[in-house]
C-alpha cells in the first residue's frame, strides 16, 4: 500500500498510561549496514497446489515452524538471508503469494482475503501444524488476516512495516488525520481522485500494457528498489532479476492490473481485536511507503501501550524492506523473539 509522504509538522506521539505487565517495548537500536558477506541465495523452490493453482515456496531447517510472507511486487526471494539464518534453529517456509514470484499468476479477483485463504491452506496442508507468521508490508497484513480468522493455526505474528491495504487505495478511517496540519488533510481528497484516475487508465489495456512494459524493465525496477532500500549494495542483480523474471511471465500484466485495481480490504485496526497471539512489530523509521508518523504507523507504534504480549522495535535509518535491506540487524531480533515463544 503506497502512502504519499508529505512535508509539514509531525504530530507528537502521546505516551499515555502503560502497564509494564501488559506490554513490551524495546528501545530503538542504531542499525549498522552490513558490508561483509554477500546476500544469500534463498534456496531452491518447491511447489504445491492450491485450488488448481501451482504455488511456490522455499523451505529449510528444522524445529518450530515460521512462515515468511513477502510484500507487494516481490517474492520469497526477499527473505534470502532470513531463511538461511532462521533455519539454523527453526523450520522455515518462505511463500510466494499467488500473482507474485514463481507462483501462478491467474487472471482472477485478487483481494486480501484471497491471500489469507492461501496462507491458511499452506499452514494447514504444507506446514501441518501452527506456525509463526512473519510478513513484510502486505505480507504483514495477510498475517493479521490469518490470525484474526483462524487463530488456531498461528503461534505468533511478526509485522515488518505493515501495510494498511492491498494497494494504494488504503481505506480511510474516521480520525485518521486528527492533529495533523492542514496540508495533510488537503491532499487526501486529491490523492483519492488520482487513484481513481489510475484505476481507470489501468483498465484500458492498450494504454496500460505499454506502461507495464516500461515499469518492468531492469533499469526501472532497479531505480524503484533504490528509492526504497537504504543500502544500495543490497539492490543487486539477483534481487532485480527475481522481480523482472516474474514480470515477464504470461499472466503478469493481468495479475498486476487486478491487484492494483482491486479492493484494499479492511485496515489492520479493524481486525486487531480478533488477534490473540503474541506480536512483534518491527518498523524502519525512514519508511516512505508506510511512514511511522502517519496514522497507520502511529497506530502500531502505540499498540504496545494497550495490547498484551506485544513487542515493538524501531530501527533508526531503515526503510520499508528492512529484513532484506539490513538483515544483520533485523534477523537476530526475529530469531530471538521466536525462540522465546
Amino acid at each position: 500500500a503506497l502512502t504519499p509522504r508529505l512535508s509539514g509538522a509531525r504530530p507528537a506521539f502521546s505516551s499515555g498510561s502503560r502497564s509494564r505487565s501488559r506490554q513490551r517495548r524495546c528501545a530503538p537500536v542504531r542499525c549498522q549496514v552490513s558490508t561483509g558477506a554477500p546476500p544469500a541465495t534463498a534456496g531452491e523452490l518447491s511447489r504445491y497446489d492450491w485450488k488448481g493453482m501451482s504455488c511456490a515456496y522455499r523451505t529449510a531447517g528444522a524445529g518450530k515452524p515460521v512462515v515468511l510472507i513477502h510484500g507487494f511486487g516481490v517474492s520469497s526471494f526477499q527473505y534470502r538471508d532470513t531463511v538461511e539464518e532462521l533455519a539454523k534453529t527453526n523450520k522455515v517456509y518462505a511463500l510466494d503469494l499467488v500473482g507474485f514470484g514463481a507462483s501462478d499468476q491467474p487472471d482472477t479477483e485478487y483481494c486480501m482475503e484471497f491471500w489469507r485463504d492461501q496462507v491458511i491452506d499452506f499452514v494447514d496442508n504444507v506446514v501441518g501444524q501452527p506456525a509463526v507468521l512473519c510478513g513484510n508490508s502486505i505480507g504483514s497484513l495477510a498475517a493479521i488476516h490469518v490470525a484474526s480468522t483462524k487463530p488456531s493455526c498461528v503461534d505468533g505474528v511478526i509485522l515488518l512495516n505493515c501495510a494498511g491495504g492491498m494497494n494504494n487505495k488504503v481505506k480511510r478511517m474516521p480520525g485518521d488525520f486528527d492533529g495533523f496540519g492542514w496540508q495533510y488533510k488537503a491532499v487526501v481528497p486529491v490523492f483519492a481522485v488520482v487513484l481513481a484516475l489510475i484505476d481507470f487508465v489501468l483498465k484500458i489495456e492498450p494504454v496500460a500494457k505499454p506502461l507495464f512494459d516500461n515499469v518492468r524493465t531492469e533499469d526501472n525496477v532497479r531505480n524503484a528498489l533504490q528509492g526504497v532500500y537504504k543500502n544500495p549494495s543490497r539492490v543487486d542483480d539477483a534481487l532485480v532479476s527475481s522481480i523482472t523474471d516474474a514480470a515477464k511471465r504470461e499472466g503478469a500484466f493481468r495479475a498486476f492490473v487486478r491487484i492494483l485495481t482491486g479492493p484494499p480490504g479492511p485496515r489492520p485496526e479493524e481486525m486487531m481485536d480478533k488477534v490473540s497471539c503474541p506480536m512483534l512489530i518491527l518498523w524502519g523509521d525512514e519508511d516512505g511507503i508506510t511512514p511511522m508518523d502517519f496514522p497507520l504507523g502511529q497506530y502500531f507504534i502505540k499498540l504496545p501501550e494497550t495490547r498484551e504480549n506485544t513487542t515493538l522495535k524501531v530501527f533508526p535509518g531503515e526503510g520499508h524492506c528492512l529484513q532484506d535491506d539490513n538483515p544483520s540487524a533485523v534477523t537476530p531480533v526475529i530469531c530471538d523473539w521466536v525462540a522465546q515463544l
